[in-house]
This record gives C-alpha cells, structure tokens and sequence, in this order.
C-alpha cells in the first residue's frame, strides 16, 4: 500500500512539473496553431478516458477462470492477450479478454481463480482479496492537462476572433 503511495505521488509530481512547462512556455504555445491543441485534447481523452477508463469502468466479470490461453501478437510480442473462460455464477461460461493496457485485468490470474471485477469500479477481487493497483491519479492528471489544454484552445481562439 505504502509503495503504491510513493508511486501516485511520483505520478503527481511528474504531471505538477509538466503542466509548469507548459506554463513556462505559454508564449510558444500560443504560437501554435488553433487547431493543435484541441487535436491534443480529443487525443488525450480518446486515449486515456475512453480508451482506457471507460472500458475499465465498464468491465464486469465475476466467477472462477478454468481456463486461460496466450493470444500473441506476432507485431508486438510483449503486448499479447490472455482470453479467460470464466465459470460465472449462474453456471454459465463467459469469455473475458485481457489485453496489454491498464483498461482490463491482468494477464496472469490463474486457472482456478475467483475474480470479481464489478461495473463502475477501479479494483477486482481475486481469491477474496482486493487488489487495487489502476493508477487513477496518473489518469486523473492527464484528463486534467487535456482538460486545460482544451479550455487554453478555446481561450485562445476567443482572443483571435471574439464573439462581440
């Protein structure tokens, strides 16, 4: 717990430090283009909130793995699948993928493994014990810098063409 701590805080201070960067060079910024920015906006929230966010926030399986199979990537080796088949709790069998990113579980929870991962929660439980390890103040940071960098955009477009 401790060292998940020391790791958000890291997190914290890296995007504190990027968003005084920014802050510093606001006069090149403003340089640029009106379009870039909301473009990096869109990005940042396709990437990190839905991409990444929403689908983990959506995600929902709860019951025991009695299988699991690689799926690899011949591009990309390290960023393979596992495919789980999950005994869910009305007897049925249910397939979950997970993938390489923070959106779904891990790829390594074991045959014979109980997992509740509930919609609308960050966390999962495996064999009872609550594992919460989804970085959401590294996320919340970025969603706050495209938030920014979405309201500068249009501040910046306001001062080249006011509405009045």
């Amino acid at each position: 717990m401790i060292h998940m701590q020391q790791a958000e805080l890291i997190w914290l201070g890296a995007g504190a430090l990027l968003l005084l960067v920014v802050f510093a060079f606001r006069k090149i910024v403003r340089t640029l283009k009106s379009a870039a920015l909301p473009l990096l906006a869109l990005w940042i929230f396709w990437g990190f909130g839905y991409e990444t966010l929403a689908k983990r926030l959506f995600s929902q399986v709860e019951g025991t793995v009695i299988s699991r199979r690689d799926i690899a990537f011949a591009a990309a080796p390290a960023r393979y699948s596992t495919e789980y088949v999950v005994a869910g709790l009305d007897g049925q069998n249910y397939n979950y993928v997970a993938g390489p990113t923070d959106a779904s579980l891990p790829r390594t929870i074991p045959v014979g493994a109980s997992v509740k991962k509930l919609r609308w929660h960050w966390s999962y439980e495996q064999n009872g014990q609550l594992i919460d390890k989804f970085g959401w103040v590294f996320y919340g940071v970025v969603l706050v810098m495209g938030t920014l960098s979405l309201a500068w955009s249009l501040r910046i477009r306001y001062e080249k063409n006011p509405l009045s």
